[in-house]
């Protein structure tokens, strides 16, 4: 299995064999990924990714509603792989928190910033 995570602790994502499970995604293009946040899905999409290694199924395809039904038992597959993957910082705690990039963030720091006073 492999997890994706964003740079703030989400996970976006699972693959898992041939397949992704995707929780959420970045609908923003180009320099706007920086600006734009994550959208998490009401539901998970899924990929094969050795039919569809661009994941473009969900855009491309007419029938990928039609294909993610028939092959929805994947994201129950996936969830409780993640589950267990979730399970598993009981008995290993993350190291350290992951950054945190909200405009309130920057604003906390600059609320604390003491600028320089000669005496």
């Amino acid at each position: 299995e492999f997890f994706y995570f964003s740079d703030d602790g989400q996970l976006l994502g699972l693959r898992t064999g041939d397949w992704k499970v995707v929780y959420a995604e970045q609908r923003a293009k180009q320099f706007d990924v920086w600006r734009e946040p994550f959208v998490s899905l009401r539901i998970p999409k899924l990929f094969n990714l050795r039919r569809d290694p661009y994941e473009r199924a969900d855009t491309d395809s007419n029938s990928y509603n039609t294909w993610w039904e028939n092959n929805s038992a994947w994201i129950f597959y996936g969830s409780a792989k993640a589950l267990q993957f979730g399970q598993s910082f009981k008995q290993f705690p993350a190291r350290q928190k992951p950054n945190s990039f909200t405009i309130d963030d920057i604003m906390k720091q600059l609320t604390q910033y003491q600028p320089f006073r000669p005496e």
